[in-house]
């Protein structure tokens, strides 16, 4: 009994110190950088309707877009071969910026988050997304005059909706992602 307590706790203190190294290639990658700089993007957008992406030869080539319901998207790959996705979501009272990070195998890893209102102040957040679930490391709300960090504003309980990013769990379920697909099957 006592040997067999023994080979346990030599497994469980190995299984300990050996599990860092036991992660994926993947996951021992450097982390997706959802500041990184766009690259070569593809780019869609919906000028309204929800329903009717429509791509884009470049963020410049994109009509106004409505501010009920108007959004476009880049999608770019990072030096590793994983896709990044920006979006601008424009409103009446705010704007949202977003930008996701997917594994390659499609799966949704970080989330960079920034609202803007016409109010003078915004909101960014930026987290891990694991098991479907965002995972803030930092948030706080700024004035966007300046960008300084501010206490959080009176009139934020207001608009909860609008501090929350949209999570989409894998890539194949962004907006445009049919769009994309077909569109990469057509030329590629």
């Amino acid at each position: 009994m006592c040997r067999i307590m023994s080979v346990i706790s030599r497994f469980v203190a190995l299984s300990v110190l050996a599990g860092p190294l036991l992660l994926s290639a993947e996951s021992a990658q450097a982390p997706c950088d959802v500041n990184a700089k766009i690259l070569r993007a593809r780019t869609f957008a919906t000028t309204g309707d929800p329903h009717r992406w429509k791509e884009y030869k470049s963020i410049a080539d994109v009509p106004e877009l409505d501010t009920d319901g108007g959004q476009s998207a880049q999608v770019w790959h990072d030096n590793q071969g994983r896709p990044l996705v920006y979006t601008v979501e424009p409103g009446e009272d705010f704007w949202t910026y977003t930008r996701y990070c997917f594994d390659k195998s499609g799966q949704l890893t970080r989330v960079g988050f920034e609202v803007r209102t016409a109010w003078g102040w915004g909101y960014r957040l930026e987290g891990a997304v694991l098991g479907g679930a965002l995972h803030p490391h930092s948030s706080g709300f700024f004035d966007t005059e300046n960008g300084q960090p501010i206490e959080k504003p009176k009139d934020a309980d207001g608009v909860p909706g609008a501090l929350t990013p949209k999570l989409y769990p894998t890539f194949s379920k962004l907006p445009f992602a049919r769009l994309f697909y077909a569109a990469s099957a057509t030329t590629h």
